[in-house]
């Protein structure tokens, strides 16, 4: 039976009827995915792949967001706001719920880039300390380490990007060998938006606390997608939004910081809200100013839609849909995957030039006007390709269309 009190202000009727088809133990069919897609307002005729880049928000969190953005505008009173921290307060705990963490070790962020940035000018580094990196970061998990590393002078190692790896121990290995006796923090992405590398983060971060190395992990592509148990992974940092896989609202995103780390990390913004009695976790890390109260309470239908389905289900449902697309790639000689197609090292993100194709922008570009298809394209260099990156409201059938295009460019 649907729990209305797990649900707030978000029930719509598709959403009731989607809740009442998981419970019931109906098979996660294409006729369950169908009904899921239309709690979506993708328009018709779109077929949207570029889930690494942003997701399209449920109808119940686009309603729970402007349910209350009107509340707030039609009384901004201190009274009437009041209720925010409360909220706030929920959607804490129902994020460390998904996590696997406590919700003291939260902070609620803007986005995956004021997460990681957080920790590189949080952490206290000087000169002669080095930092690890993988080549294959997001630039916010990258750059901003270089950047910061002119003005304080530690040393940054970077190890390359790779596409393939016999095995997740081997992939680790490679990481693992830049460590150095004056490695600090070791920065590296739970799974790549380049070529969808997943990288065995557990292993990773089990064998650098042995070297009492910092980890900090970039999870922008895994939350939402995968089933992500920080606790078991045991990294001391990760970062995420919820404008991609989790499928939120813009401008949201998680820090975790595990509480023995707590008082390593100072803030990169004190304002109000702000405190040094440790008795609120992590929270003087988001103590920002005025935030968009509306949109922080909308997270908590992200994190109910997603548990409602199960993570199981959600990641068993992306690697079927990009498996799909890669078995028929597989059969197009006119096309080259960049991804690993071993499952402990790749999922959601699917990498794929057409060596034929002189210019991948003026595809990218008939795609969306022929046929209502959107992806993300890499131009040139050793990542050129296009990206696709399916979700749960995708289809087989939308897979097949793919396919086909690649086949006729």
């Amino acid at each position: 039976m649907l729990r209305r009190s797990l649900f707030p202000l978000a029930i719509t009727p598709l959403w009731s009827a989607l809740a009442q088809n998981t419970q019931s133990g109906t098979p996660r069919d294409e006729a369950f995915w169908t009904l899921l897609r239309r709690n979506f307002p993708l328009r018709d005729g779109l077929i949207y792949l570029n889930a690494a880049n942003v997701c399209p928000a449920s109808l119940p969190v686009l309603e729970r967001h402007q349910h209350f953005l009107r509340d707030f505008e039609a009384d901004p009173s201190f009274q009437n706001r009041a209720k925010f921290g409360p909220l706030r307060e929920r959607v804490r705990a129902r994020a460390a719920q998904f996590f696997g963490v406590t919700a003291n070790e939260l902070a609620l962020t803007r986005n995956t880039s004021e997460a990681s940035n957080t920790i590189v000018h949080g952490l206290n580094l000087k000169a002669g300390d080095e930092v690890v990196l993988v080549e294959d970061n997001h630039p916010s998990n990258l750059d901003s380490w270089r950047n910061h590393s002119r003005r304080v002078g530690f040393t940054v190692k970077l190890v390359p990007a790779t596409q393939l790896a016999d095995s997740p121990s081997v992939l680790a290995e490679r990481v693992l060998s830049a460590l150095s006796p004056k490695t600090r923090v070791l920065s590296f992405t739970h799974l790549t938006s380049t070529t969808g590398l997943l990288y065995p983060a557990a292993e990773i971060c089990r064998a650098a606390r042995e070297k009492d190395v910092w980890t900090h992990l970039d999870g922008a592509q895994s939350a939402g997608m995968l089933a992500v148990d920080l606790r078991r992974i045991g990294c001391d940092s990760y970062a995420t939004s919820s404008h991609k896989w989790l499928m939120g609202p813009l401008e949201a995103g998680v820090l975790y910081v595990a509480s023995y780390r707590h008082k390593e990390v100072w803030p990169a913004i004190v304002s109000v809200g702000y405190s040094e009695d440790g008795k609120g976790g992590i929270r003087f890390l988001e103590a920002y100013g005025q935030r968009d109260d509306a949109r922080l309470a909308a997270l908590e239908s992200t994190f109910d839609f997603l548990t409602m389905i199960g993570m199981p289900a959600v990641e068993d449902r992306v690697r079927q849909l990009t498996n799909h697309l890669m078995n028929q790639f597989s059969r197009n000689p006119k096309v080259q995957l960049r991804t690993n197609r071993a499952a402990a090292l790749s999922c959601g993100v699917v990498k794929a030039d057409l060596p034929a194709v002189a210019d991948l922008r003026a595809l990218d570009a008939s795609l969306y006007s022929k046929h209502g298809m959107a992806f993300s394209v890499t131009a040139d260099g050793p990542m050129r390709g296009m990206r696709v990156s399916p979700h749960i409201y995708n289809s087989l059938e939308q897979m097949d269309a793919v396919a086909e295009a690649f086949s006729r460019a």
